[in-house]
């Protein structure tokens, strides 16, 4: 996947992020009044205004597609779905037009580069394929990505409003310890299953001979490409990026902070049309060629050659990890240590081996989130055992070796404000937070002009200042 290029810190970019927004829907005009036509059981909805807030309208468009995604993900709610959906546009709203007031912004290449992630995102569900995205939208790339734009732009706006409005919000001890006190036994959450992961990871030695091999295939390609051959050609009969390949090697746009820097240092310094000299990143190596560059923005087409282990590095690389486990075993050196001294992972090296959770940036995992290999490895391991040597993929897609141990194993239970704290205290941070929300948008109920269409004055809403 192209995503793999990406700084480590984008990468991991969720796919329940991306909205598959009905582009169709979205951007149609209010006109007129809102029907459901059609034959062959496919509805087309005719748009209305149901609402404006400030200066934004709210379309009957905008409720009946967030439904319709309801639905297909099998959501449900107490009341009426389509009356919540439309409570939570006009909070959307409401802080969208306090954006404005404010000035509160975002710049023209962070909104395009979300767009490009959820481009990516797409792509992803897609199997790659531009042309089933290019098919279910019935539009181009080009056109997709253009009318992505201005939702996005006001979800991010939204989203950074809402931050400013909470932005103070702290939480004492003292406020965690009765936000605890004050859960009814149902309300305790339950703490999945949770394990800490020590590791030890080696990297099987390339010979030099394998890395000067893939430098003078790439030299090749780029003399072919200079003779006239086809880039993007090649891109797809011989790169190994399997995302970029399928797009003739093209990355799309994007800025400079979502490449890995020696791929961003040589590939930002290239003139429109020029082809770089053969450039090796942790990935292995490249050769690219600038497509475009618009303001800090660029698209490079690039061909990725990885060199390849021999079975005699690997079987030397199995044997080295073998010799440390027996050690470890024999109490002649220490997990914590072994890893300091022989692991390649920068991560968790300096840690004895910890791993590190990036999505909660701890060292607890639950076991869904841990890679199937070491999935694997721990299933018959009990705490403190070490596990024989087995194959993985490091973050670069390479091929490495490792051996882990269960530091800590904590069974599935109920939420605890001793053994939980941290996370008691992050759920009695985000009610505070919503507690700000609501106190803020009752503010705004009284002072921002609000126009609600009479078809929904008998929603249950949560907030009960919209109708006035």
């Amino acid at each position: 996947m192209i995503s793999k290029y990406l700084n480590r810190i984008t990468m991991k970019k969720r796919i329940s992020h991306i909205l598959i927004i009905p582009i169709l829907l979205l951007f149609c005009q209010a006109s007129g009044l809102a029907q459901v036509v059609g034959q062959n059981d496919e509805p087309v909805i005719l748009d209305r205004v149901l609402a404006v807030v400030g200066g934004h309208p709210i379309f009957q468009s905008d409720v009946e597609s967030q439904y319709l995604q309801a639905r297909a993900m099998g959501y449900t709610a107490q009341g009426d779905i389509k009356c919540s959906i439309f409570e939570k546009l006009l909070v959307s709203k409401l802080l969208l037009n306090q954006s404005e007031i404010d000035s509160v912004e975002v710049t023209e290449n962070e909104v395009e580069s979300e767009v490009k992630n959820r481009i990516q995102g797409l792509l992803a569900e897609a199997g790659g394929s531009e042309e089933m995205i290019v098919d279910y939208f019935k539009k181009s790339m080009l056109e997709i990505e253009k009318d992505m734009y201005k939702p996005i732009r006001e979800q991010m706006l939204t989203a950074r409003m809402e931050q400013t409005i909470t932005a103070d919000a702290r939480i004492t001890p003292s406020e965690v310890q009765k936000f605890f006190q004050g859960l009814s036994k149902e309300d305790i959450p339950l703490i999945p299953e949770m394990l800490e992961i020590k590791q030890i990871v080696i990297e099987p030695q390339i010979s030099e001979d394998e890395n000067q091999n893939v430098q003078k295939r790439l030299r090749e390609f780029r003399q072919q490409i200079l003779d006239g051959q086809s880039m993007a050609t090649l891109a797809v009969l011989y790169s190994e990026d399997p995302g970029s390949s399928n797009n003739s090697g093209e990355l799309g746009l994007l800025p400079r902070g979502v490449l890995v820097p020696e791929f961003a240092a040589v590939a930002y310094n290239l003139k429109q049309g020029d082809l770089s000299r053969v450039v090796k990143t942790d990935f292995g190596y490249h050769i690219m060629q600038l497509i475009e560059r618009k303001g800090d923005m660029i698209n490079v087409r690039h061909i990725l050659l990885r060199p390849k282990v021999s079975q005699e590095s690997k079987i030397a690389t199995q044997q080295d990890l073998d010799s440390i486990a027996t050690r470890i075993r024999a109490n002649d050196i220490s997990f914590d240590i072994a890893a300091q001294q022989y692991s390649a992972d920068e991560d968790s090296r300096a840690n004895g081996g910890l791993m590190v959770n990036e999505k909660t940036a701890s060292s607890k995992f639950e076991p869904k989130d841990l890679e199937p290999e070491i999935m694997v490895a721990i299933k018959s391991l009990k705490v403190g055992e070490i596990s024989e040597p087995f194959v993985a993929k490091d973050r670069t897609d390479n091929l490495v070796y490792k051996i882990i141990s269960i530091k800590s194993k904590i069974p599935a239970h109920r939420a605890d404000i001793d053994k939980d704290y941290q996370f008691i205290q992050e759920m009695a941070l985000r009610q505070k937070q919503q507690e700000i929300i609501d106190e803020w948008v009752y503010d705004k109920q009284k002072t921002m002009y609000l126009k609600i269409h009479n078809d929904f004055k008998n929603c249950a809403f949560e907030y009960s200042g919209w109708i006035k």
